[in-house]
C-alpha cells in the first residue's frame, strides 16, 4: 500500500479506493483485510473528516471498519470506530 497522494481530488481518490478495497473483502467474509484497507486510508490521513468534501469517506471507512471488527466479534474496537464515524456524523 503507498503513501497518500497530495491534493483535494487525488486524497479523495485514494481513501475511496481503500473504501472499496475494504468494502469487497468484508463482502467476502474477510474482516480481518478490511480492516486492513480501512486503516491504510485512516492512517494516511488522520485527519481527513475535518475537510468537508472528506467528511463522507471517513464516516464510511469508520463505520465500516466498526462493522468488521463486530464481525471478529471484537467490540471494544467496533465500539472505538463507530464513536469515530458518530463524531463525523455529529459536524
Amino acid at each position: 500500500m503507498t503513501d497518500i497522494p497530495q491534493g483535494g481530488a487525488a486524497v479523495l481518490a485514494f481513501l475511496r479506493e481503500r473504501l472499496a478495497q475494504g468494502d469487497a473483502c468484508l463482502r467476502v467474509g474477510n474482516a480481518r483485510g478490511a480492516i486492513v484497507w480501512y486503516d491504510s486510508a485512516l492512517a494516511a490521513h488522520p485527519r481527513g473528516g475535518e475537510a468537508p468534501e472528506l467528511r463522507e469517506t471517513c464516516h464510511a471507512l469508520w463505520h465500516n471498519k466498526a462493522v468488521a471488527h463486530q464481525q471478529l466479534r471484537e467490540f471494544v474496537e467496533a465500539k472505538e470506530a463507530e464513536l469515530h464515524a458518530q463524531r463525523l456524523s455529529a459536524r
